[in-house]
């Protein structure tokens, strides 16, 4: 039985020896009966061999030591090895096998005529018999022997010695003998059985460590299957989760793209009526002597100007916004000038402020890098953002932007504070002031005017240009808001003095365009489906001195360019938009670049996200712009291509 955990050691190391002695005892049982029976077959051949047949006279007879070899021998052997065969293990069989095996010494030793070599028959057995490890078998054995000795040698020494001289002193010699081995052999009997006590006592312990490892596998083993029930239930909880999160991804993208359409639809569907509102507006201002028409007249005209440009200003904010939703936004590094960005911004920003009656001051606190790697877009797009605000919220007093570099290298920044001497920002919305819709208060919208968007949006940029916008003080006095953005790596770049920066950009002032007579010479297409905007944009192609001709659809301006071309009075310039009847621009410029027009084509469109601008030109356009159409832009940018494609 093996050891479990309650029982004690001990038991179970007696339990091992136990069952460790009874297999020695009956291996050598099996031993000694094999042992015995070729013993028996031994002093039968040395009766045989040593005592022949012999003559008498006239009668022949078997020498009596060959019937004791057989009968004598067969005895003695024949109990031991029944009970070797039928009790093994037992103390009555090893007692016999002992006192077996010193008769059958005894016995050899009269067939050997007391031989002294025949002695040592008595040594090997009690050597053979050492193999039980039990000391009271050599005991028995030598008990059987000294007992033979004394008696044969007083009442028949010559079966004993050989000769007929009796005497105590050789029968004790030879007992003497074999209690000196005895000594020994008893000696390393004890040896051995204290070793297989160690054993058995390693082995109780092994066992009980075996257990104990069992056991704790067995804990281990129900642990790591119960951990892996719980790992599987979170694994399939955990797909559960993936797949609704999936189905929630791929509805959130659904939801993305259909508000992205939607978002590209309104401003399509708000560009396009929009274009001919502001364009007619600047036709009207611009037709005539303005100054002799009514006043009413004239500030009807500028309301008109003024609300679509915040119609244009909200509808922007919203595509920015989306963009920066959806995490489609991106950012470009180019070089700039920060000193003449804030000029300009300045220059810009000084006519709202003038009619205010405020001041714009710039103040540069220690030198400035020369050029900074940003994105001068979306950091005019900020700047002109608290600007525009500052100025909104201030009615007297002034605006101030403070700019310096601050930090250490390689962690410096551009840090640029915004200071009015406004309203101020109440504390409880202050934190909520970044958040998109969301004003000073609910009448600020209708005072002020504003879609709630700006701060958000200029955020939102701060942080993708690596910085941050945040608002550094506020009260009754004014507010400040504290800009800080990544100038990118300023290794070999030049500094500016103050002094420097505040004289050099502002000598460069820019003009207005002169459109008139612009495009002049040039034979442009105009393929637009809206009635107002044919006659908007063709008005202004022709005051600018462009020959324009137009078409109602792409496909008539499929053809009209071809016809042109073939005639050998090609187009220098097409202006195409794209989302018309029968067939889109996009349409009628593959189809021109695949017919090998290689004429400029310029995307005209109320599509003004930038994937729209990748899909004109994808679709074979030369350049992109956008409705409403900004007159000098427009014209310049006809130029530039007609120029271009001239060379």
């Amino acid at each position: 039985m093996s050891l479990s955990e309650d029982r004690p050691i001990n038991d179970r190391a007696c339990e091992l020896l136990d069952e460790h002695r009874d297999s020695i005892y009956r291996r050598t049982d099996h031993m000694f009966a094999w042992l015995m029976f070729f013993q028996w077959l031994a002093g039968i051949g040395i009766a045989l061999w040593v005592s022949p047949y012999s003559w008498a006279g006239r009668t022949q007879h078997v020498h009596p030591h060959i019937w004791s070899a057989l009968v004598i021998g067969g005895l003695i052997c024949s109990l031991p090895i029944l009970l070797a065969n039928y009790y093994p293990g037992r103390a009555i069989t090893r007692q016999t096998i002992a006192v077996g095996q010193a008769l059958a010494s005894a016995l050899l030793i009269h067939l050997m005529g007391g031989r002294v070599e025949a002695h040592f028959h008595v040594f090997g057995s009690l050597a053979f018999l050492a193999f039980y490890r039990d000391w009271k078998v050599l005991v028995t054995a030598s008990l059987v022997v000294a007992v033979d000795h004394v008696a044969r040698g007083l009442l028949w020494p010559e079966s004993l010695y050989g000769i007929s001289i009796s005497g105590w002193q050789r029968s004790l010699e030879h007992v003497g003998w074999v209690v000196f081995e005895d000594v020994f052999l008893i000696y390393s009997t004890w040896i051995s059985c204290r070793e297989m006590t160690v054993i058995a006592n390693r082995r109780a312990e092994m066992e009980k460590m075996q257990a104990e490892v069992e056991r704790e596998v067995t804990e281990r083993t129900r642990e790591i299957e119960l951990q892996r029930l719980v790992l599987q239930e979170s694994h399939e909880r955990l797909e559960q989760q993936t797949n609704e999160l999936r189905k929630a991804i791929e509805a959130s993208e659904g939801a993305n793209r259909a508000k992205s359409a939607f978002l590209a639809n309104m401003s399509h569907e708000i560009r396009t009526p929009l274009t001919a509102i502001l364009g007619f507006a600047d036709v009207l201002l611009e037709t005539g002597d303005i100054y002799k028409a009514p006043v009413e007249r004239i500030e009807a005209i500028q309301t008109i100007r003024r609300n679509g440009s915040h119609l244009i200003s909200l509808i922007n904010d919203l595509l920015d916004f989306s963009k920066i939703e959806a995490g489609k936004f991106q950012v470009e590094n180019l070089p700039c000038s920060l000193h003449r960005l804030i000029a300009d911004i300045r220059q810009l920003m000084q006519v709202r402020a003038e009619e205010k009656k405020l001041n714009i001051q710039v103040e540069y606190s220690g030198p400035i890098p020369e050029m900074i790697l940003t994105d001068p877009t979306r950091l005019r797009q900020i700047l002109m953002n608290l600007l525009s605000n500052a100025i909104k919220f201030t009615h007297e007093g002034s605006v101030s932007l403070k700019v310096s570099l601050v930090g250490k290298a390689p962690n410096r920044r551009i840090q640029i504070d915004v200071t009015d001497t406004g309203i101020g920002i109440s504390e409880e919305m202050r934190d909520k002031l970044f958040q998109p819709f969301t004003q000073a208060d609910g009448s600020m919208s209708r005072r002020f005017g504003g879609t709630g968007l700006g701060l958000t949006i200029s955020k939102r940029f701060a942080g993708l240009l690596g910085g941050d916008l945040t608002i550094l003080d506020t009260s009754h006095a004014g507010t400040t808001f504290r800009l800080v953005i990544d100038p990118g790596p300023l290794h070999n770049v030049t500094f500016q003095e103050p002094d420097a920066a505040m004289s050099a950009p502002d000598e460069e002032k820019s003009k207005p365009t002169d459109t008139k007579n612009a495009l002049r010479d040039l034979k442009i297409l105009l393929v637009e489906d809206g009635p107002d905007n044919q006659r908007l944009i063709s008005f202004l192609l022709k005051k600018a001195g462009a020959e324009v001709d137009m078409a109602e659809n792409g496909e008539l301006g499929y053809l009209k360019a071809n016809a042109a071309t073939a005639s050998g009075r090609p187009f220098d310039v097409i202006l195409m938009d794209m989302q018309m009847p029968i067939m889109d621009g996009y349409a009628a410029s593959t189809k021109l670049r695949s017919d090998g027009y290689n004429g400029p084509i310029i995307a005209l469109t109320a599509h003004a996200m930038a994937e729209d601008r990748n899909r004109c030109i994808e679709a074979g356009c030369t350049d992109y712009t956008t409705k409403p159409v900004d007159r000098a832009k427009l014209i310049e940018l006809i130029r530039f291509h007609a120029e271009a494609a001239a060379v």
